[in-house]
């Protein structure tokens, strides 16, 4: 498999397909809840009717619905069943998993599609937000997304300094894409598959973390694009990819709030729905889904269950709003049952509450796995250059960002030189079936060379097959690979990929070289 890095190839974005589900490995139990696996997840925030979260409820308050079928709720966790352990914890990614199933918080400042006024009215508002907080603060990380990258300004950390220090560091990027032809045309879709592929890298970072993960997408997001006025073939293309953005921020439980930071404007939200109750709605009077007849980046945080803040000034409450929304969640998981779904059809979940005066925020749905049979029959070698360039895009991705990707568990050492040591988490990974009966399970491994500004120096690229000694592994065994490596001169920083080839799972470690 080739890596291509140039452009981060937004344009192959848009053939996107929902990737198959990952199969469990042979030790992991019915625990690990995924769309598309046997059970299915629901993280819920109850409010009153001042809009106040409920949190002492009980699994008998909810009533939930597939598709109109009643579904029976197997597994439920209250508020307080996430809580976040005292103490200042978190300084990296690496310590995530020192707080179990509680949330954490990803601030990201959207400069590629609002106005330069806006973006630093937002940078005002995020920095008045941070002041306001206690000098620790829940896991929090702080990305950016201009003309010109996708970036991390600062690692998981529960240091508000930390956070506040990284944003003033960071200059304001004009957005001349956005500023030309008025951000419509050509401009505007490279933009839409840009925000696209972004919150598709979060959601793959993101997919080993445990608990729910609560973006608070800071600007106006991509441009809306109305599906029926193109042709059939691009339209099928942004579809695809607005479906795969989609299931991938619910297989890695990513809710998505959106602040746009726009204020008392004239701009106009056609369509709009700015929570799940909303979205519902719309969709009941239409009979669709959320994306059938045009692709708003403002029905993404419905359909995550998340919500949309707009025409407010109050920027910084708006934030802490969606923090709090974020934080006090229900976890209710049940197995579909009723009418089988269709594959790529769309479904639509839906909770009530035994109190009428309360509200249930959830997901909306999801696309089940698979090509519709509605759809014209695929092209195999057309799929498979499509699979293949979704691989590229997200390993390139990956390869390029700094962000810990933590689909695949690994760590990662140098021993004499020029050969390294990967372990990689057997639980991590999907293991079939060999010929011998002992599972096996089939890896990429790229290692790419970083200058100390930054600049590419080498990459290559390994395929492996792993197999275990015992169909039985625990959680906590590894496979041990070793990897000889030639640095390229002038090499600081190694970074290292590793993807299962069987559910498309990434993960990451980095080495400094001295």
């Amino acid at each position: 498999m080739a890596l291509l890095f140039a452009g981060r190839a937004a344009t192959r974005a848009q053939q996107a397909q929902p990737p198959a589900e990952p199969a469990p490995p042979p030790q992991q139990q019915e625990s690990t809840i995924q769309v598309g696996t046997k059970l299915v997840v629901l993280d819920v925030v109850v409010t009153d009717k001042n809009d106040k979260p409920v949190t002492n409820l009980t699994k008998d308050d909810f009533t939930v619905t597939e598709e109109t079928f009643p579904q029976t709720i197997l597994n439920f966790e209250p508020p307080s069943a996430h809580p976040l352990p005292a103490g200042d914890l978190v300084h990296s990614t690496a310590d995530l998993a020192k707080i179990g199933d509680a949330t954490v918080d990803i601030l990201v400042l959207d400069e590629l599609n609002t106005p330069f006024e806006d973006n630093a009215y937002s940078r005002y508002s995020l920095q008045r937000f941070l002041k306001h907080q206690p000098p620790t603060m829940p896991p929090t990380t702080l990305l950016v997304a201009n003309d010109k990258s996708f970036a991390v300004l600062q690692d998981y950390t529960q240091d508000r300094n930390l956070l506040i220090a990284a944003l003033k560091r960071d200059p304001v990027v004009y957005p001349w894409r956005r500023s030309m032809n008025g951000g419509a045309g050509e401009d505007g879709v490279v933009r839409l598959g840009q925000s696209l592929q972004t919150l598709q890298s979060i959601a793959q970072a993101a997919a080993g973390t445990p608990g729910r993960k609560t973006i608070i997408w800071v600007g106006k997001g991509f441009p809306s694009v109305d599906l029926t006025n193109l042709d059939d073939d691009s339209a099928s293309k942004l579809y695809e990819a607005i479906k795969r953005c989609t299931n991938l921020l619910l297989q890695s439980r990513v809710t998505l709030y959106v602040v746009d930071p726009t204020g008392l404007s004239s701009t106009t939200y056609d369509n709009s729905a700015d929570t799940p109750v909303d979205l519902a709605a719309l969709e009941e009077e239409s009979g669709d889904e959320p994306f059938s007849n045009g692709i708003r980046f403002s029905t993404l945080a419905p359909a995550t269950g998340g919500r949309v803040f707009k025409l407010r000034n109050d920027v910084d409450q708006e934030i802490a709003t969606s923090i709090q929304d974020g934080s006090l969640y229900y976890t209710l998981s049940y197995r579909p049952t009723g009418e089988s779904a269709e594959p790529g059809e769309y479904r639509h979940i839906r909770i009530t509450m035994k109190d009428p005066k309360l509200t249930a925020a959830t997901r909306d749905g999801y696309y089940a796995p698979g090509i519709s049979p509605d759809d014209p029959k695929p092209d195999p070698a057309k799929e498979a250059k499509i699979a293949e360039g979704e691989e590229v895009v997200d390993v390139a991705n990956a390869a390029l960002s700094k962000m810990v990707y933590t689909g695949v568990k690994v760590r990662a050492n140098q021993g004499s030189p020029g050969i390294f040591s990967i372990a990689v988490a057997d639980s991590s990974l999907t293991w079939n079936s060999a010929a011998d009966g002992l599972p096996a399970a089939k890896i990429s491994i790229i290692a790419v060379c970083f200058s100390a500004k930054g600049k590419v120096l080498s990459h290559t690229t390994q395929e492996k097959t792993l197999q275990t000694k015992s169909p039985n592994a625990t959680a906590a065994a590894e496979e041990i690979i070793t990897l000889p490596f030639t640095l390229a001169p002038g090499t600081t920083r190694l970074r290292l990929v590793v993807r299962d080839a069987e559910s498309g799972r990434l993960g990451t470690a980095d080495l400094k070289i001295p």
